[in-house]
């Protein structure tokens, strides 16, 4: 009797662990955290120069140098100043490139504090910005700060400054001569064309070229490296212009695609050559900056709040523009557009900015839009229609 209780007790104890065995799910795996799966693969900036705090002088041009990096490729770059976009740098290569470097410019018109953002895209996936801080003032104080935290004075607007990896910004010459700043890396090639493989050798950014030649609509320009010469393209997100553009000789080139030849058959002897024809330039009006602060304050006890906006207008271009409009439009939820005819301007020739402004009244808390367009009727024909505009955003709020 003994030897059966204790056989059916054996066998209740080896059900019940067996059960315990393979009835307890697997705990060897901890769950997937997904936490840092939406920033897979989110491109990285960096600014390498100039340093947070330095100085310049009104009507400066800022050298602004960066460096990004994505798996996939950075497809453009954008810098913003007091939270207005001022430059668009856009990669030569339809897939962008893995590892980026480049140089956006920025030319305060006014002085004060700004805040420079940089922020790189892989199309619309946005890298966190990248941040810092630059004083702008008068000449000689910017100089004199500028002397102090150096040791020696400067006071060179074209000065080089050089970020902690990449290509240092280059000194330009202040000699009128024409040249091209490379913003990003960019192909020289035998023809002003990208149809074909005709690349010759690929620039670094921050390399400065000398100018020798152009088309007539400044879409290309033919430049020399050494003894090498070629086309690299005109985009002004690719390269910078400094000195005296306008009298570069235009070159009129005829694009000759090779074209095969039956066997014996003997190749012709009078081939058409390339000839110099001067042919008059185009205007190209576009929108460097509007200046309005990022946050606005209706004070305490008022209904309403009026700021003064700034506008800079340019001709990048190579010939006077004629008459054009300058209008800006506010846009909030809610609200009804508001549009303000800012300025008639008779002309504007090549390579000058006029600076406007326009009192902008807002009655209402909220986020706005505020939209500047430069010729909106299209009156000028122009190099590009596609730059005539820039925006920013402003919040309105109670004191």
């Amino acid at each position: 009797m003994r030897l059966r209780v204790l056989f059916a007790l054996i066998i209740t104890v080896f059900i019940i662990t067996a059960c315990n065995l393979g009835g307890t799910p697997d705990q060897g795996e901890e769950p997937i955290d997904n936490g840092d799966a939406e920033n897979a693969g989110q491109p990285e900036v960096t600014i390498l120069s100039p340093e947070n705090g330095d100085s310049f002088t009104v009507n400066e041009q800022i050298l602004v140098s960066v460096g990004a990096t994505d798996s996939i490729g950075i497809t453009r770059v954008q810098l913003f100043a007091n939270g207005s976009l001022v430059k668009t740098v856009s990669s030569e290569f339809a897939n962008g490139e893995v590892s980026y470097e480049g140089v956006l410019d920025f030319t305060p018109r006014t002085e004060g504090d700004y805040t420079l953002r940089v922020i790189a895209f892989r199309n619309a996936i946005s890298s966190p910005p990248a941040d810092l801080s630059v004083s702008v003032a008068t000449e000689q104080i910017a100089v004199t700060e500028r002397s102090n935290s150096t040791g020696s004075s400067t006071g060179n607007s074209t000065g080089s400054s050089t970020g902690s990896t990449g290509n240092p910004v280059p000194s330009i010459p202040n000699d009128g001569l024409c040249r091209v700043l490379t913003l990003v890396g960019l192909n020289m090639r035998t023809q002003p064309t990208t149809t074909r493989d005709n690349v010759i050798t690929t620039f670094q950014a921050n390399t400065l070229l000398v100018v020798v030649a152009r088309l007539a609509n400044n879409s290309w320009w033919k430049v020399s490296s050494g003894s090498t010469v070629g086309w690299v393209s005109g985009n002004p997100q690719f390269v910078s212009l400094s000195g005296n553009c306008n009298v570069v000789s235009v070159e009129n080139v005829v694009l000759i695609t090779p074209t095969p030849f039956p066997t014996n058959t003997p190749l012709p002897t009078n081939t058409p050559q390339p000839t110099n024809t001067p042919v008059p330039g185009v205007p190209d009006i576009v929108v460097p900056s509007i200046a309005i602060d990022e946050e606005i304050e209706i004070p305490t006890g008022e209904t309403e709040v009026t700021v003064e906006v700034t506008i800079t207008v340019k001709n990048n271009g190579t010939e006077e523009t004629g008459q054009f409009d300058v209008i800006l439009k506010v846009e909030g939820d809610g609200i009804p557009d508001e549009v303000y005819d800012v300025a008639t301007i008779g002309t504007l020739d090549p390579g000058s900015i006029i600076t406007l402004t326009q009192e902008v009244t807002f009655t209402a808390i909220g986020e706005y839009d505020i939209q500047v367009d430069a010729d909106p009727n299209d009156d000028v024909e122009e190099s590009g229609e596609f730059n005539n505009r820039a925006d920013t955003t402003i919040e309105v709020v109670n004191e």
